[in-house]
């Protein structure tokens, strides 16, 4: 059952101690509490499928812990930057889904400081369990097409989102349009490489790739496919 706790009731639980996750230092859950603060919540929720300090996550990554939460009235996704992550603040994460907000990727921006980032909620699963759902051939193939459209559309403008291979644990669903998710090692600097590593994530040696091989039969080698998706994405634009 999802419940929802208002920021004195989030204060005043053990699980304040996961603003400064993993090691739940005073000093810095105090420093985190009133940057919380700025971000204008309403609540947070218990609801996710993994718990920490009694409270229900979304998710819990190398470099932050995820929640839902209650943000002027509407659902949306909460970041806390881990005190072990290797990033300094989340600054670098939002400027990088910002820059993948402007050509139609990734979850939306809403706000940001050194050890937040708030997003839009995607109400939707996994795109891995998804797929262990009955689908029409045609359903899966617009899955597919959609999201080597966003990979195009990444490498276009020259942001690599860093893990697309392990697409797995970064695509969920809404309705029928593939969301990519969590930009924490996109970068500008390096060479782009999005629908290499998302053909690979997606037919190659993963969970995903059981269940996708059946739909395409056809797919024997990623680098002829990773071909044809970018004289596809190519003409398409044309």
């Amino acid at each position: 059952m999802t419940t929802i706790l208002s920021l004195e009731e989030f204060w005043h639980s053990p699980a304040r101690q996961l603003l400064a996750y993993p090691n739940g230092d005073e000093d810095t859950v105090l420093h985190r509490w009133a940057e919380l603060q700025t971000l204008s919540i309403d609540g947070i929720y218990s609801h996710g499928p993994e718990t920490l300090a009694g409270l229900e996550i979304l998710g819990l990554g190398y470099c932050g812990v995820v929640f839902r939460v209650l943000h002027q009235g509407e659902d949306r996704v909460l970041k806390i930057r881990r005190e072990s992550a290797p990033q300094s603040s989340l600054t670098i994460e939002s400027t990088m889904l910002q820059r993948a907000n402007v050509i139609g990727v990734g979850p939306s921006h809403i706000a940001h400081s050194d050890n937040f980032l708030l997003m839009d909620y995607i109400d939707g699963p996994m795109l891995v369990d998804w797929l262990q759902k009955s689908h029409g051939v045609e359903e899966i193939h617009h899955i597919v097409v959609r999201l080597i459209h966003q990979a195009y559309r990444l490498d276009q403008a020259r942001l690599d989102h860093g893990d697309l291979r392990c697409i797995t644990a970064h695509a969920l669903m809404r309705a029928q349009e593939p969301i990519i998710i969590d930009f924490s090692k996109a970068s500008l600097d390096r060479r782009p490489a999005n629908i290499t590593t998302l053909v690979q994530g997606l037919f190659i040696s993963t969970r995903i790739a059981k269940h996708l091989r059946p739909w395409f039969p056809h797919v024997t080698k990623s680098l002829d496919f990773v071909q044809i998706c970018r004289e596809g994405c190519t003409k398409k634009r044309q």
